[in-house]
């Protein structure tokens, strides 16, 4: 049984502790995140935090995991009834898009996080949605389909930090990439 099983309304400080860190690192960025910065945002004691969150790396992982979490449950709702094939890759990289860009202080940790010591479960975390765009490149014909994956995922991400700057979707880039999947 995990902590937030046995304490009422531990799920809802929980996600309470998890909104006022994504708000902040949007406003903040990420280096401007302190557990003093999120429980007063969040309106709930420090102790609080700690009860949820073994510290401040476990805390920005788990912003992390939730906004991944949400890309997947799209992703899955989104090419439920799609062929495998070129069309429901541009429609997962759409989805990811989006998401990205209501998500933005999620984005702004994701831009932020890749030289600090949580990139490794982050890094599993894109890797899994990397992987499935596998068979749908191979679908396609494509050759070194893992290689291309990879290449199209970091162009993805690319989009979303432009997207992230523009501060709406950047129609421009988005038919560049479906172009590029031979839409």
């Amino acid at each position: 049984m995990t902590e937030d099983a046995r304490v009422p309304g531990a799920p809802q400080t929980r996600e309470a502790l998890l909104d006022a860190g994504a708000t902040l690192a949007e406003q903040h960025g990420l280096s401007g995140i302190s557990v003093n910065m999120v429980v007063a945002s969040a309106g709930v004691a420090k102790g609080t935090f700690y009860v949820h969150f073994k510290d401040r790396s476990a805390f920005i992982d788990a912003m992390h995991a939730r906004f991944h979490t949400s890309v997947e449950a799209a992703m899955t709702e989104a090419l439920a009834d799609l062929p495998r094939g070129a069309e429901r890759l541009f429609r997962a990289f759409e989805v990811y898009l989006d998401i990205s860009l209501k998500n933005r202080g999620a984005k702004a940790l994701s831009l932020e996080v890749r030289s600090s010591p949580e990139q490794d479960a982050m890094t599993a975390r894109r890797e899994r949605l990397v992987e499935g765009g596998l068979a749908d490149l191979e679908a396609m014909g494509w050759e070194d389909v893992e290689a291309a994956a990879q290449l199209l995922a970091a162009m993805t991400r690319e989009i979303s930090a432009l997207e992230f700057d523009a501060g709406h979707p950047l129609p421009a880039s988005r038919r560049a990439l479906k172009r590029m999947l031979g839409l």
